[in-house]
């Protein structure tokens, strides 16, 4: 059977025409990722980690006010709300991970629509919303419960350090989530090394280092860390890995 060049051209054109898909923008993708598998599906069987995670975070709250409280809290306080900032958002992402792998959660979503990093890639989006409210709602009360009396300046350096410390943590674990399969622990392990050691080799220098850092330097890393961690939320959810490779 002869065909023309103009016909083949058109039948070329209609078979890409119908292969081809407008690509997904990926708010889009996780708002159907919500309405197709609901909070339920994403957060299965999870209740367990968030109620771990909100112990952890009223312990942070207690320890840091006591701290404040009854010892020079300017001594290491800015070094302290570096390293134990994100708690809540380590605790909520390494107890949920925990939780499912121990159920086998882990191995049934990845037969699904949506991969398991997919899935973990939506749920840390939304731990890090709960980490940031939490950071700003646990500096207030910690400012608040201080014996000694702090200027408004010294309140908002302390918050550009809990956000840039929880910004940069959420980065430093999706990053390695994506490229390792242990990373949902592995993250938390190295962070917890890379902010505790300076602070155990320099002491009072760390944290004078700390305090010494300009409000807007502090809260410009901090949105610097934040685009960087959507842009591995965007990644994450396009990639497509086998289980076997992840």
């Amino acid at each position: 059977m002869n065909i023309s060049p103009d016909e083949r051209d058109k039948s070329i054109e209609a078979i890409l025409a119908g292969g081809l898909t407008r690509p997904v923008s990926t708010w889009r993708y996780l708002r159907g990722m919500y309405s197709s598998l609901g909070i339920r599906v994403i957060f299965w069987e999870s209740a367990p980690a968030m109620l771990l995670s909100a112990v952890v975070a009223l312990g942070y709250i207690l320890l840091t006010a006591m701290q404040s409280a009854f010892l020079n809290a300017e001594e290491n306080l800015s070094a302290m709300l570096f390293l134990l900032s994100p708690v809540l958002f380590i605790s909520m992402t390494v107890s949920t991970e925990a939780i499912e792998r121990m159920n086998g959660l882990y191995e049934i979503k990845m037969t699904g629509k949506y991969t398991i990093r997919q899935i973990t890639a939506f749920r840390l989006l939304c731990f890090s919303l709960v980490g940031t409210v939490f950071a700003v709602t646990a500096n207030t009360a910690v400012y608040h419960i201080m014996t000694v009396e702090m200027q408004t300046g010294y309140f908002f350096q302390m918050l550009s350090i809990a956000l840039c410390s929880l910004f940069l943590c959420s980065l430093l674990i999706i990053t390695v989530m994506r490229k390792f399969r242990s990373g949902w622990y592995l993250g938390a392990i190295i962070w917890a090394v890379a902010a505790m050691l300076p602070g155990l080799i320099f002491r009072e220098a760390w944290n004078t280092f700390l305090l010494n850092i300009p409000t807007a330097v502090a809260l410009g890393i901090a949105a610097v860390a934040y685009i960087l961690f959507l842009r591995e939320i965007k990644i994450t959810t396009k990639e497509v890995y086998s289980y076997a490779h992840s």
